[in-house]
């Protein structure tokens, strides 16, 4: 089961991916697949977005590998309130559709030949840990904390 019930978000297993991160850094993204309702009106909520059993968590420095790819994909319109977004926002919640995830990792894959071998295997798993997400949602929330 992918799914938590709302009430278990404590039980969430986060997939922490490093490159670079020291163990103390605290600031961080954390992509969380949101559960999609069969109600056509519901309105997600926090507990929407933090029910997925496995998140993953990324750690500054590494995060920046990620930004400069999501960037090149933007401007987007975000899941949240289809309103247009001009870059990536590592202080919030940025709220990204399948379709741009496509796009994302099509950059990702295109470069992936000018990234170092330890560089790569980190985008790898990125891209793995994205496209299994996909499978059970629409959109992934990226929360950042900075």
């Amino acid at each position: 089961m992918v799914w938590l019930n709302s009430v278990d978000y404590k039980n969430q297993e986060y997939m922490e991916l490093r490159l670079n991160a020291p163990l103390y850094e605290n600031i961080r993204l954390d992509f969380n697949p949101l559960k999609i309702s069969d109600v056509s009106s519901h309105e997600p909520s926090w507990k929407d977005w933090h029910c997925y059993r496995k998140p993953l968590r990324v750690y500054s420095p590494d995060f920046d590998i990620l930004v400069s790819y999501f960037n090149k994909a933007y401007p987007i319109i975000d899941a949240s309130d289809n309103t247009e977004r001009d870059s990536f926002d590592v202080c919030f919640d940025n709220w990204i559709k399948q379709d741009d995830w496509i796009k994302i990792i099509h950059n990702i894959e295109v470069d992936l030949i000018n990234s170092s071998k330890v560089e790569q295997e980190f985008l790898k798993i990125f891209i793995a840990w994205i496209k299994e997400a996909l499978q059970h949602t629409s959109v992934i929330v990226v929360e950042g904390n900075l």
